[in-house]
């Protein structure tokens, strides 16, 4: 018996209704070459197995769950779904987010012909939803960063400009990088990222959404988005990255060029405000004599 090509690795902890959909919609791809790998993460197992169950059929018996007793946290359980696994290439399918039913057909067909690229990412959607009833309805779409057409690593250095569900990579590329950084409990996606740009070129399919993030702006607890709820983290832990990343260069350059940039951009910005007040009095100013001369 062949071995897949490519291993998808799903994420969970007690969220039931969303993975149902999860699999649901792994089930639906074209291109059927794969495995999945359900990571529940410090859940109740008696649930995900249910679903694995309720969907066997649809998967043809390519899905399996590992269970763990206390959650390891989300770039561990990649880790370990990723350790768990044999194909060639890996996909993060998170229990809330979904593909169009071509997303792992297209994404194979592009890396077996950029065999020296460290992945692929493409187009998404935003769905807006929010959970009603036990279940979930969708209240809106929109394009995610549409002004990005390239996998950059220069704009990574901003924020991050793909998630998860966006991206396909060689099993290979993450061994070398050395996996996601389990000590990171948000932003590991990010990182992860910027180790990958800063090493290899990464192809961008910029045609018709291929991936779809949902979101849930409003909501919290477990059903959240951990980008919505846990967002004083998530502001924690991308400065805790910025910060290690500039110590590893002060401690290789030096610090006089970051200490001069800081400044001039402190000053450049600090212009742009005094300008914009100004303006924004002016405005104020004209809105109110003319109102002066109506009368």
């Amino acid at each position: 018996m062949s071995l897949p090509l490519v291993s998808i690795i799903t994420r969970t902890k007690d969220r039931n209704v969303l993975l149902d959909r999860a699999i649901a919609d792994i089930a639906r791809q074209s291109y059927e070459n794969f495995e999945l790998i359900i990571v529940n993460d410090g859940g109740d197992p008696n649930g995900v197995n249910a679903l694995l169950e309720k969907h066997k059929a649809a998967l043809a018996g390519r899905g399996r769950a590992l269970h763990n007793q206390s959650s390891q946290g989300m770039e561990r359980a990649s880790n370990q779904g990723i350790e768990a696994t044999s194909g060639k290439y890996v996909c993060i399918h998170d229990d809330d987010d979904t593909w169009h039913p071509k997303f792992l057909e297209t994404c194979v067909e592009y890396l077996e012909a950029h065999p020296s690229h460290g992945g692929v990412a493409v187009r998404t959607e935003i769905v807006l939803e929010v959970l009603k009833g036990g279940g979930v309805t969708e209240i809106g779409r929109e394009i995610a960063w549409p002004k990005i057409h390239q996998f950059s690593l220069s704009k990574l250095m901003v924020s991050n400009i793909a998630v998860p569900i966006s991206c396909m990579y060689p099993r290979e590329v993450i061994n070398n990088l050395g996996g996601f950084r389990s000590d990171l409990p948000v932003v590991g996606d990010w990182e992860f990222h910027i180790r990958l740009a800063a090493t290899y070129e990464v192809g961008f399919l910029d045609e018709k959404p291929l991936a779809y993030w949902h979101q849930r702006r409003r909501q919290g607890g477990v059903l959240g988005n951990s980008v919505f709820a846990g967002a004083d983290k998530h502001a924690y832990f991308e400065l805790k990255v910025r910060d290690e990343y500039l110590r590893d260069y002060v401690e290789k350059n030096g610090m006089g060029a970051l200490l001069w940039q800081a400044a001039f951009f402190h000053e450049l910005i600090s212009r742009k405000e005094s300008t914009l007040g100004w303006a924004r009095r002016k405005a104020i100013e004209f809105v109110r004599s003319r109102r002066g001369k109506k009368k």
